[in-house]
C-alpha cells in the first residue's frame, strides 16, 4: 500500500447536490463519518462504486473501510472494520473510516481525499473544525509502518478530485487549517484534533491529509524496520460555524492535558477547573492567539474563573504549580 499500489478507479469528479450529513445538521462536511456509501468497499483504494459518499481522491490512492465489507472475500477483508489490512481498530463513529498515507521517505508520496462543503465559508466569520485520527498497527495484510504528525484539515476554493488513474498534482503547503503537530503514536484509540479559525476565503473545499513535506514531517517507527512511510485513519470530520457542532473539547465536562478537568457554570457564567492532586496553583486564560485574558489563583483545589464578556471561540485555561504544567481547552459558544 504506497505507491506501487494498483491505480484506483474514481467516480467524475463532483456530485451536483449534496444530502445534509447524518445527525449533524451544522457540519458542513457531508458524510463526515464515512457512513454513506452506494455499495460496501470491496478491495483497497477509491474503486468505481467503492467509496464513501461526496468523496474523492485528490491525490493517489486512499482507502475506505466498513463494517459491511464481506470478509468471506479476501480482497474484501483488506477493508473492512474492525480488522482490516492495515489495522485493527473499531470507527470512532458509527461502522466507517477513510485512511491514507501520511508520510513516504521515497518521492514523498501522500495521500489526499477531498469533498465539496455543504454551503462555502464567510470570510471574516469565525469557524470551528475537528476530527478523530488512529495510528494503525495489527493490520491482517500489510506490516505496521511508522507513526507521524501532521495529519490535517485543509480548506481550498478549488478542487483537485481524480476523475481516471491519474489527476492533477497538489503541492505541498507547509500549512493547514487544522492538524496535529504532535507524532500521533497512540495504535490503541482514536486521538481527537480540534481548534478554529477565521475564514480569510469563501472556501468551497475540505481535504485531508499530510500537507507538510518530509522536511517538516516527523516519524517514529513502530519496529527498527518500517520508519519509512506512515499511514493513519480518520473518522468523524466536521467543520461548522457553530461551536456546539463538531466534537471540540466539549461545554459540560472537559478534559485537558496534565489530568486536568473543568466544566461550565452557566448560570454563574465562570469556568470551574479542578486539578487533581493540587491544591494551590496559577492559572491563566489565552484566546487562540496566545493573547492572556484572564488570570487567578487556586486555593483549595478547585478554581473559577469568570467567563463574562468573552467573545465566542476557543480559549485555553493555562495551570501551573511551580515547575508542573497542564491545560484544558473550553468553547465560549455563541
Amino acid at each position: 500500500m504506497n505507491g506501487g499500489r494498483a491505480a484506483a478507479f474514481v467516480l467524475p469528479a463532483c456530485l451536483l447536490f449534496l444530502a445534509p450529513p447524518r445527525c449533524e445538521a451544522q457540519n458542513l462536511v457531508p458524510n463526515g463519518s464515512f457512513e454513506l456509501t452506494d455499495t460496501c468497499p470491496y478491495t483497497i483504494s477509491f474503486q468505481e462504486g467503492d467509496q464513501p459518499l461526496y468523496r474523492r481522491t485528490w491525490l493517489n490512492n486512499p482507502d475506505y473501510f466498513n463494517a459491511c465489507a464481506d470478509t468471506s472475500d479476501p480482497l474484501a477483508a483488506l477493508v473492512s472494520v474492525p480488522q482490516n489490512g492495515v489495522t485493527f481498530q473499531y470507527a470512532q463513529d458509527g461502522d466507517a473510516y477513510a485512511g491514507f498515507y501520511t508520510f513516504d521517505i521515497n518521492g514523498q508520496y501522500r495521500e489526499y481525499l477531498g469533498t465539496p462543503l455543504i454551503a462555502p465559508l464567510s470570510v471574516g466569520e469565525t469557524y470551528y473544525a475537528s476530527f478523530w485520527v488512529n495510528a494503525t498497527n495489527s493490520g491482517s495484510y500489510w506490516p505496521a509502518l511508522g507513526m507521524s504528525n501532521n495529519m490535517g484539515l485543509l480548506l481550498t476554493m478549488h478542487s483537485n478530485a481524480w476523475s481516471d488513474f491519474n489527476g492533477p498534482a497538489f503541492s505541498f503547503r507547509n500549512f493547514a487549517h487544522l492538524y496535529r503537530q504532535e507524532v500521533l503514536t497512540d495504535t490503541a484509540n482514536w486521538t481527537l484534533v480540534s481548534g478554529s479559525f477565521v475564514a480569510d476565503s469563501a472556501y468551497q473545499y475540505v481535504v485531508l491529509g499530510n500537507f507538510f513535506d518530509n522536511a517538516h514531517t516527523q516519524v517514529i517507527p513502530i519496529s527498527p524496520f518500517n520508519g519509512e512511510a506512515s499511514y493513519c485513519v480518520i473518522d468523524n470530520v466536521c467543520v461548522s460555524q457553530d461551536p456546539n457542532g463538531c466534537d471540540l473539547t466539549g461545554i459540560d465536562e472537559i478534559k485537558g492535558a496534565g489530568g486536568a478537568t473543568a466544566w461550565v457554570d452557566r448560570d454563574a457564567g465562570e469556568l470551574v477547573v479542578t486539578w487533581p492532586g493540587h491544591v494551590r496553583y496559577a492559572s491563566e486564560v489565552v484566546d487562540m492567539t496566545g493573547r492572556r485574558i484572564r488570570n487567578a489563583e487556586a486555593s483549595a483545589g478547585q478554581l473559577r474563573l469568570s467567563i463574562a464578556g468573552l467573545s465566542a471561540g476557543m480559549y485555553v485555561a493555562r495551570l501551573r504549580q511551580g515547575e508542573i504544567r497542564a491545560f484544558v481547552k473550553f468553547v465560549i459558544p455563541r
